[in-house]
């Protein structure tokens, strides 16, 4: 007969799986790998009533086997506080209430997300006018390029034409100036008798 677990006999016979096993541990039996034939058999003869009427063939005779046990009184149990920390080996660090933390957090992302999306909104925005105004004033520096180029031609031309015009003129004035007597000043003793 194969090993029968301690939880399907209990089960079995409705017993109470700490008292069956504290009572075999008593009795030297192992429970670890389940409960051998000879285990089952005394737990049995300790925990189930085992008063069998026999009746003799012969003769009308009834035999009780009785199970030569004497019954102890229960204690009562109201009333009674039991602390579970007794029975622990551990401690574990606890949030008194995870879920409302949880929704601090989700109500707290939802906020940072709606900040990064709108900050996100705000630098596209920003980029999309810098891209405008870089566009016009390149398209002004470029027609301003243009204006130099053509400013720096036009006046080189002008000033070669005002240097040629003003050498013309000088020239026809000297030789205007050329065609006179150079005027003498008056002395000292002229001026003093005038």
């Amino acid at each position: 007969m194969a090993n029968v677990s301690l939880s399907a006999f209990c089960k079995d016979y409705s017993l109470s799986k700490g008292s069956v096993h504290k009572f075999l541990k008593a009795e030297g039996f192992d429970t670890a790998e389940g409960l051998t034939p000879d285990a089952v058999k005394a737990a049995k003869a300790y925990f189930l009533d085992t008063s069998v009427e026999t009746e003799a063939a012969a003769a009308d005779i009834t035999i009780h086997t009785g199970n030569h046990c004497t019954s102890l009184d229960v204690p009562g149990f109201e009333g009674m506080t039991i602390d579970l920390g007794q029975f622990r080996d551990s401690e574990s660090l606890v949030i008194d209430d995870p879920l409302a933390a949880a929704e601090q957090f989700l109500a707290a992302a939802d906020l940072i997300q709606g900040a990064l999306t709108d900050d996100i909104a705000a630098r596209e925005q920003r980029l999309q006018a810098t891209k405008q105004a870089q566009a016009k004033v390149a398209t002004k520096a470029q027609e301003l390029a243009l204006e130099q180029r053509l400013y720096r031609l036009q006046t080189s031309q002008i000033d070669q034409a005002q240097t040629e015009e003003a050498k013309a003129l000088a020239d026809a004035l000297a030789q205007l100036q050329s065609l006179g007597k150079p005027s003498t000043a008056p002395s000292a003793g002229e001026s003093a008798s005038q």
